[in-house]
């Protein structure tokens, strides 16, 4: 079989092309768009946006916070309308929540109240609480955004991804444990509900048993059915899935505060203790003010979550703690109550603490103020260090109280304290 031989004109014509060109040249700009696309999906520009997007697009899953464009780079693409699939599953939940809300009263009110029995019903106000709040908060979401990003960009810039990316991976990783551990918990409560349908079983169908006992205020009411007991299931997965965002949102929400403070506490102490102008003073003066007008603008919007989420922590603790005297009828129980009782504790400890580091790092420039050459005071340094002295800068509970350091021991005397009343009432039932 005879080839044809290159033709050596040809050969050395295309070694001398450089490289990219000849018959793959066409290429070669695709590669490169694809490879520069790649490298901006793993950059991080900084801002509380770009950190809270991943958060926002898991809380719409459960019919939470229907925004679109949570995950776009910048907050300008944010938009909230009453005509998006979203909102409607949204408004469709709540309509299905507040149906089982009313069989739960009917229930409460048909039997006898007590600390107890109230329970599931101050479980689900709050579900349904919340829930008008967050689609409030949805509509307020792209405006809010856009203001936080502006103060973002007037502040002293991080020069590294991995100064960039700190928030947005703290916000993550608490994202992920409280989501991880609030499935933990739920798969223990399938289980130790699965354990007494077993032994106090009202039918022969141990499945039939498991509904029964798990969305009981449907089935006081209204015969069992299957599709039924499938509507009070996914009901059940969509509430526990609420009751934990509502701590995560603060949490969230406290990172992003407290991570705009430290960014401009890093600044100041890159120069502490030297000579700097008025000019820089007034700056950071200006700045520091802004970050304020920002937490009382967040704090307006999220107060309410914030008082329902501590008022509601402190509730369930006081009963796990009161049914912590009973016996447990079960093993499965007693992994669950546990596992249960100590991830809530830690929760409201987390969510505590979280909201109280915006207190602290708003007092941390005080401490690089006392440090300012006797040369360099001016009357600008003189009014930034009144303003942290006499402002309370921190997240509140509407007004109510101020999320700080102090609040953490408040919350346990005022449990320990009721812990002890509830349990002489308890005594006395028995008695």
């Amino acid at each position: 079989m005879i080839g044809h031989a290159p033709n050596k004109l040809t050969c050395q014509c295309r070694a001398h092309l450089p490289f990219g060109c000849g018959p793959n040249m066409r290429f070669l700009p695709k590669l490169e768009q694809l490879s520069y696309k790649t490298r901006e999906q793993f950059m991080y520009n900084g801002s509380f946006h770009e950190a809270v997007g991943s958060v926002l697009l898991t809380a719409q899953c459960f019919a939470l916070m229907p925004v679109r464009g949570v995950t776009a780079k910048h907050p300008s693409s944010l938009r909230f309308s009453w005509r998006y699939v979203r909102t409607c599953c949204c408004l469709l939940f709540m309509a299905s929540m507040l149906i089982n809300l009313s069989l739960t009263i009917y229930k409460v009110l048909n039997g006898s109240i007590t600390f107890n029995s109230i329970r599931p019903l101050i479980f689900k106000s709050c579900i349904f609480l919340v829930c008008g709040k967050a689609l409030s908060l949805a509509r307020q979401w792209p405006d809010l955004m856009m203001k936080w990003y502006q103060i973002e960009q007037d502040l002293p810039q991080y020069q590294t991804q991995l100064e960039k990316r700190r928030m947005a991976q703290t916000i993550r990783m608490v994202m992920l444990v409280g989501m991880m551990l609030s499935f933990a918990e739920h798969l223990l409560s399938i289980v130790s509900a699965i354990n007494y349908a077993a032994f106090c079983n009202r039918t022969d169908d141990p499945i039939r048993n498991f509904f029964e006992l798990t969305n009981d205020e449907i089935f006081y009411v209204l015969n069992y059915s299957a599709p039924l007991a499938l509507w009070g299931k996914l009901q059940n997965v969509y509430s526990t899935f609420i009751w934990n965002y509502m701590d995560i949102l603060v949490m969230i929400v406290s990172i992003g505060l407290a991570s705009k403070f430290r960014q401009l506490n890093d600044n100041l102490l890159k120069f502490k203790g030297l000579h700097m102008a008025a000019a820089y003073w007034s700056e950071r003066r200006i700045q520091y003010r802004n970050i304020c007008t920002l937490c009382s603008t967040m704090d307006d919007a999220i107060s309410f979550i914030t008082i329902i989420s501590f008022s509601n922590n402190l509730y369930f603790i006081c009963v796990q703690l009161l049914r912590s005297l009973n016996t447990m009828p079960s093993v499965a129980h007693t992994v669950y109550f546990y596992f249960s009782l100590f991830f809530l504790i830690g929760r409201t400890l987390a969510v505590s603490l979280y909201a109280a580091s915006v207190h602290d790092e708003s007092r941390r420039p005080l401490r690089y103020l006392r440090c300012v050459p006797k040369e360099s005071w001016c009357p600008d340094t003189m009014r930034f260090a009144e303003e942290i002295t006499s402002d309370m800068v921190a997240l509140s509970g509407m007004k109510f109280f101020n999320l700080t350091r102090k609040l953490v021991l408040s919350v346990a005397g005022t449990i320990v304290t009721y812990e002890l009343v509830l349990i002489q009432f308890h005594e006395d039932q028995d008695l």
